[in-house]
């Protein structure tokens, strides 16, 4: 059963220590990436559109493709906020031998599409398993969770060209669109342009929201699931969001300590 905002806004704020608690420990994780998404993710976890623990094989189901990889982080800390992860475990991330890897695999806990490869090709996952899900006449919808960045790929885009040619209207995309990339503020990197444009230009029913308010984002969802078009939800969200020093930048780590004092003290 789905949970009310005020209960996924407390949620958010829990999973957003986590996220900062594993960069104490692990520093290689895409720290900036991870805190712009984790509400989008907290809205299709805590409205049980997606869930956590599903049978390997269970068909007639919602699917969940984080096609921003290294933002898996996310799912990990809100996992552990919902009590299917321990904080112990969430420690191991990154470590050899650990479940929670810095991109999802195939054994990856909680990951229906594993996307380690280049970016992009978890939006060609997603519409594959979209029209799959349309030929063999099967019920549910395929959620897929995209950055910015990623658009610069023209695999992004002839994928979403399939989507809008075979009127996948199981698919609801939702853009992580922070502004910031690896290699800087995505603008300078390789300018989006008019990104509703390009979206609706194609066929996509386009909804713009505030990536950070969980109200929003699920009323952006309920229109997405409403409409007669493949829908993309435009979230509007902060690299990095609830740490000053690295919010709207390129940067991924902090100081050990710092992390750590952050996991304490942050929203």
């Amino acid at each position: 059963m789905g949970r009310g905002v005020s209960e996924l806004e407390a949620l958010t704020c829990k999973a957003r220590r986590y996220v900062v608690l594993m960069a104490g420990y692990d520093p290689g994780i895409h720290l900036g990436s991870s805190l712009s998404v984790i509400e989008i993710v907290a809205a299709l976890y805590g409205t049980g559109r997606v869930k956590f623990n599903v049978a390997n094989g269970a068909h007639n189901r919602n699917y969940f493709v984080l096609s921003k990889g290294h933002a898996i982080h996310a799912v990990y800390a809100l996992a552990a906020a919902m009590g299917y992860l321990s904080l112990d475990e969430l420690r191991e991330t990154g470590s050899l031998g650990s479940r929670l890897q810095n991109h999802p695999e195939v054994d990856t806990p909680f990951v229906d599409v594993p996307n380690s490869g280049s970016l992009g090709q978890g939006i060609s996952l997603a519409v594959g398993l979209a029209l799959g899900m349309k030929i063999k006449g099967e019920k549910g919808r395929v959620y897929l969770v995209v950055g910015d960045g990623e658009l610069d790929e023209g695999q992004s885009w002839e994928s979403f060209a399939v989507a809008a040619h075979y009127n996948l209207t199981n698919l609801v995309t939702i853009v992580d669109f922070n502004g910031v990339q690896l290699d800087g503020h995505s603008e300078e990197v390789l300018r989006k342009g008019d990104l509703a444009g390009r979206f609706k230009s194609l066929g996509f029913e386009v909804i713009e929201a505030d990536g950070h308010n969980i109200g929003e984002i699920i009323a952006a969802l309920e229109k997405a699931e409403r409409g007669e078009r493949p829908a993309v939800i435009i979230a509007k969200t902060i690299r990095g969001r609830g740490i000053a020093q690295i919010e709207d930048t390129a940067k991924q780590r902090l100081p050990r300590d710092e992390a750590l004092k952050y996991a304490r003290d942050i929203c």
